[in-house]
């Protein structure tokens, strides 16, 4: 699997904007100047470019420049993982593709009743995968609520982060998770992806996000084939 040129850029610039190298309200290099830095052409830099926009990380304006947002966060990922060690670790070798944007009704009573759909009602689905250098490494499963436009998701194409682009796109606010964990064997389109034989069994962990005000925003399922990556957690104990 071949990095496309403009995903190499584009995270190259996440992570300079994410560790600080560009503060938040500075601008960026001109795309004339990225083309320089990159020694590409004009169309992978501006395809970069929005890729940031659609993640909320950079404000571009026209005549002006492309503008580091001030709600940069340390981490563009959520930090309740398990796996944020393996994040912070392989960050730089770290690619994410989405793989189906799709309507689909769910099955599963938990995420039926925690979104409050109704018998047949159809949520926004996305499935996305993530590779180290050009290993798969983790494969997601999103359902969001009919509110959470389809076309937003399809016109961002890859993104490396749910909560980003639910932040940026549709001012969603995410204060709580809920995790379950179990070991499932997962559709043949994940295992095919994570390259590992059909009737595997792997670490799925269900995550339901809320809001605020305990509304449901999303749920995610996230399959990992543990032979390599484990799942890690710390807490601090108040007694």
């Amino acid at each position: 699997m071949t990095i496309p040129l403009y995903y190499q850029i584009y995270r190259n610039l996440q992570y300079k904007i994410c560790e600080g190298f560009y503060k938040p309200g500075e601008m960026l290099p001109t795309e004339a100047d990225l083309e320089k830095i990159y020694g590409t052409s004009r169309a992978p830099v501006r395809q970069a470019l929005g890729a940031l926009e659609n993640e909320g990380l950079v404000l571009r304006l026209q005549g002006k420049g492309t503008f580091v947002t001030k709600q940069v966060h340390s981490h563009p990922w959520f930090t309740a993982t398990g796996f944020v060690n393996v994040y912070e670790q392989y960050w730089d070798q770290l690619s994410t593709h989405t793989l189906e944007i799709s309507l689909k009704i769910p099955h599963e009573p938990d995420i039926k009743d925690f979104l409050s759909l109704d018998k047949n009602e159809q949520t926004t689905y996305l499935i996305r995968g993530q590779c180290i250098e050009e290993t798969p490494v983790f494969v997601f499963e999103h359902y969001l609520p009919p509110r959470f436009d389809i076309s937003i998701f399809k016109a961002a194409g890859d993104f490396i982060s749910m909560k980003e682009m639910l932040t940026s796109k549709f001012n969603a606010t995410i204060c709580r998770v809920h995790e379950k964990l179990a070991v499932r064997i997962p559709p043949k389109k994940i295992t095919d992806y994570l390259q590992v034989d059909e009737h595997t069994p792997l670490l799925r962990v269900r995550r339901f996000f809320s809001d605020n005000q305990g509304k449901a925003v999303w749920v995610s399922n996230q399959y990992v084939f543990t032979e390599k990556w484990e799942y890690e957690m710390d807490s601090t104990l108040n007694y």
